[in-house]
């Protein structure tokens, strides 16, 4: 059976299909087939939307990284119109989603392949009103923005958010990394309201801090699934470094051994 290798990196490929091989160059001059490739740390993109900023949703940097998976761009789309629908005014701040054909991009270690969005969070003002910012900002313990005071972080529609991400009838969300204090303010707002219990266990699940580098106290950073039929090239997880074992010192190896004859020779019994 004809395969390709589709590249990486200088030295790594992923095997494709010539079905999916096909897809990514293209046919008869037609758009290239969406496809995530590698992993969230280590991958590639092709055939990516573009996330425009509209009523519902503003994108913080347009020249930036702002391409993603139809899935994931129509996923953010939908769920900011959904939450403008129930909360007049509302309009949701994006960050960095992937570059157009994916790869590293400075300041992450993910939002490689297509799959990842960083999302700002709504605020509301000392008076309860709908407060617009331009930029992200760090959410303190009493629930308030440390960069302005006068700002506090609006439980109502931050929830109806997760909400909208984990009922999307398109895209499957995998995670939404955030603060744990943040994390716990979501879903006690979300119990104390009675919402559908398989809804809330899904959120306990995907809401979560990471377990290394930033707490994401400042921001949602969500990522869906890989979409379906791409399991053979899309691979859900990072790999995670390969931890080296450790050599034993000779002064060790010399006691270990010693410690070994010593066991053996206990367990010869006189004759």
């Amino acid at each position: 059976m004809r395969a390709w290798l589709y590249a990486l990196g200088s030295s790594v490929a992923i095997l494709l299909s010539p079905a999916l091989a096909l897809g990514l160059q293209g046919s008869s001059g037609g758009p290239e087939a969406a496809l995530s490739v590698g992993s969230p740390t280590r991958g590639r993109l092709t055939g990516a939307d573009e996330l425009e900023s509209r009523d519902a949703l503003q994108v913080r940097r347009p020249g930036r990284a702002r391409w993603g998976l139809p899935d994931l761009v129509g996923m953010l789309t939908r769920g900011a119109e959904r939450v403008r629908k129930r909360y007049p005014g509302s309009v949701l701040l994006v960050g960095d989603l992937s570059r157009k054909l994916g790869g590293p991009i400075q300041g992450h270690r993910s939002h490689e392949s297509g799959r990842d969005a960083d999302v700002g969070f709504y605020f509301v003002d000392r008076r309860g009103r709908a407060a617009a910012t331009p930029r992200f900002l760090t959410v303190l313990a009493n629930g308030r923005a440390k960069e302005e005071p006068g700002l506090a972080f609006d439980e109502r529609r931050n929830w109806a958010l997760v909400q909208a991400w984990l009922t999307d009838p398109k895209a499957r969300v995998q995670h939404i990394f955030v603060s744990k204090a943040l994390r716990t303010r979501l879903l006690a707002y979300a119990r104390a309201r009675g919402v559908y219990v398989p809804v809330l266990h899904r959120a306990s699940i995907a809401l979560k801090q990471p377990s290394r580098g930033l707490s994401h106290d400042d921001h949602f950073h969500v990522r869906i699934g890989c979409p379906r039929g791409q399991r053979n090239v899309c691979q859900p997880e990072p790999e995670r470094p390969r931890r080296k074992k450790r050599q034993a010192k000779p002064s060790q190896s010399i006691a270990r051994i010693a410690g070994d004859r010593a066991g053996a020779l206990a367990l010869v019994k006189p004759r």
